[in-house]
């Protein structure tokens, strides 16, 4: 397991920054704290864009680096899934954030006041967000490619007879096909339900039908964070389906309010049939 926290996490707490300085009538969701998870060449960057004319400019320089896409989606993609697990969150229900990132839904998301919340990444990165944010979640250090993770949740506290929903945010790109089946059992073991994204596969494969997708493959393979697995989406209920889920719901960002038709936001409800494989 590498040492440094994640670049592409960083890139999304800009992301959300830029959104949260939007106004308040205008802005999709409000991160107060992404700001403070950014180098100081960003930050810089995200309190100028509080100005609304230096905003502009800002999110125009960010998009015509990372091209067309990425930050729409997301944005878009937040949201999406700001809602759902809000909407998830009835009775008892326990939230297990995998990857989590920098995002800060245990603090900023009211369904989640006085829950119980399981954060799951790579240590660097809960390292910078405890350092930031002191205590809130159980912090779960996971590798997903080679640790037991419904062992390590339950281990910090996950209770087997409680409901349970798990969000998988922008995490299923960079893995493994093993490390997606095995997180999936182990989801389904745990007894949850699932709200994830992933990447239509073909923008993987040249020549692709996105046209945004060359650039942006090869922006997150140089950032040392390449992407490894996607999905098509006419195949995903069938998918998810082998591995004891029934798919719910499957949008594109762009269906879903803006962003890229690569980029998906998936909901899915575990099934009593055991998986398949």
């Amino acid at each position: 397991m590498e040492s440094r926290a994640s670049f592409t996490a960083e890139t999304m707490a800009l992301q959300r920054a830029f959104e949260s300085h939007r106004p308040p009538g205008r802005r999709l969701f409000d991160d107060p704290y992404a700001t403070a998870f950014l180098r100081p060449s960003l930050r810089v960057l995200a309190e100028a864009a509080r100005l609304p004319l230096v905003r502009h400019l800002a999110t125009g320089l960010y998009d015509a680096v990372a091209g067309p896409g990425p930050r729409a989606s997301g944005i878009v993609r937040t949201k999406v899934i700001d809602d759902a697990l809000a909407e998830a969150m009835t009775g008892d229900t326990q939230c297990v954030l995998l990857g989590a990132g920098y995002d800060t839904r245990a603090h900023r998301l009211a369904a989640l006041a006085g829950r119980v919340v399981f954060e799951v990444d790579h240590p660097a990165t809960q390292a910078r967000k405890r350092a930031v944010l002191g205590t809130g979640p159980r912090y779960v250090p996971v590798d997903f490619e080679h640790d037991d993770l419904a062992g390590k949740l339950v281990e910090s506290g996950f209770d087997l007879r409680k409901p349970s929903v798990f969000g998988w945010e922008g995490v299923t790109n960079y893995l493994t096909a093993d490390a997606v089946d095995a997180t999936l059992a182990a989801v389904h073991g745990l007894g949850g339900d699932l709200i994830f994204t992933y990447v239509d596969v073909r923008a993987l494969h040249e020549p692709s039908p996105f046209p945004e997708a060359r650039r942006w493959v090869r922006a997150v393979a140089r950032s040392g964070e390449p992407w490894t697995f996607g999905l098509l989406p006419g195949e995903t209920g069938g998918f998810l389906a082998v591995r004891g889920f029934d798919l719910e719901k499957d949008v594109s960002a762009h269906d879903a309010g803006g962003g890229s038709r690569l980029y998906r936001i998936a909901i899915a409800k575990r099934s009593a049939r055991a998986p398949h494989q």
